[in-house]
């Protein structure tokens, strides 16, 4: 029986398609109308359009197939009008959950975001931690997390549900905003400038695309129904990451540092630009505020339950500078 992904055009979604057709499965992409893929031409997928809105167009999509990734999501950083994100991430995955029972299919596996946790105060986040009492930074966060909400509902119903939280992922792939860290990477090796934000301590957790997509994997095979998985790899200040992208690269670069007043300044303007003009904006007063936070996550739950070992953040640094064609190849690379 085929494997049906929604949003398997996207950054996350290529990686694993990639996988899953090169390990010999049989993969359907749920794609909506009007939507072209970015695919490479030679996988071999199906492909099927419906509507995340629509319940009977998914439903014709999931027949005949054993079990769903869900990627498909509204991630960006602004929308001139923000009930879209409760549109397509909350109700969107609802209509995957009621379409997956009405074909009888019973394993999902749906893709949220390590920042429903929360920033981390002190220890690293883990899927038990509780969310310190802050408001949500985005729409987007907000709505993955009352996506979360609805679980509970259809685990009563017979369905099994897990959660995959990825972190920053980065990493070959489409230059899209869901791609952003290697956005910055691509600045850093090409105009030798590397934007900092404040002073450069904050924490991130950075992981290569692959690994999610090997994680993402791991979850369907192995995880507990009910149960969610962070999927990240190494805990660095932004200053630690350029200092590694330096040392991987071989390339120095100009550091400018962004004060959180100008950052400020700069994302109201966007934002204004972006709702009287139309433009999408560089920045946003809410991305700022969260990269003012500290985001160090563990992964240890997915790695003792399903043998999750993502790579070191230097020789995924190696990777995707080969990729972005700024180091030779090297013709093997041991995993650390």
């Amino acid at each position: 029986m085929a494997v049906a992904i929604t949003g398997g055009t996207g950054f996350i979604g290529q990686a694993l398609v990639t996988r899953l057709v090169n390990e010999g499965q049989s993969v359907r992409l749920i794609v909506r109308k009007g939507n072209s893929s970015r695919l490479n031409k030679k996988l071999s997928v199906e492909t099927f359009r419906a509507d995340l809105n629509d319940v009977d167009s998914l439903i014709a999509g999931l027949k005949g197939c054993s079990q769903v990734y869900h990627l498909a999501a509204l991630a960006k950083n602004f929308d001139p009008q923000p009930e879209n994100f409760y549109r397509v991430n909350v109700e969107g995955f609802r209509s995957i959950l009621e379409a997956s029972l009405a074909v009888g299919l019973r394993r999902v596996v749906f893709v949220s975001s390590s920042v429903v946790k929360g920033p981390s105060r002190g220890e690293p986040v883990r899927e038990s931690s509780r969310r310190p009492d802050l408001p949500f930074f985005t729409d987007y966060e907000k709505s993955k997390a009352l996506a979360d909400k609805i679980i509970d509902d259809y685990l009563d119903k017979g369905l099994e549900v897990m959660v995959a939280r990825p972190t920053r992922v980065y990493g070959p792939g489409p230059l899209t905003e869901a791609n952003s860290v290697t956005r910055l990477i691509k600045i850093y090796l090409k105009y030798r400038v590397s934007l900092i934000l404040n002073q450069g301590h904050e924490i991130g957790n950075y992981v290569y695309v692959e690994d999610v997509a090997e994680g993402l994997e791991l979850i369907m095979k192995k995880g507990r129904s009910g149960e969610d998985y962070i999927l990240g790899g190494e805990n660095v200040s932004l200053n630690k990451f350029y200092d590694m992208l330096e040392e991987v690269s071989g390339r120095k670069a100009i550091r400018l540092k962004i004060s959180v007043p100008l950052a400020l300044a700069v994302a109201r303007l966007e934002t204004a630009k972006a709702r009287w003009l139309g433009f999408y904006p560089f920045i946003t007063t809410s991305w700022v505020r969260t990269f003012l936070e500290n985001w160090a996550f563990s992964h240890q739950k997915a790695t003792a339950e399903l043998g999750y070992k993502p790579r070191s953040l230097r020789e995924g640094l190696r990777l995707t500078c080969e990729w972005l064609g700024y180091l030779e190849p090297r013709t093997s690379l041991a995993r650390s």
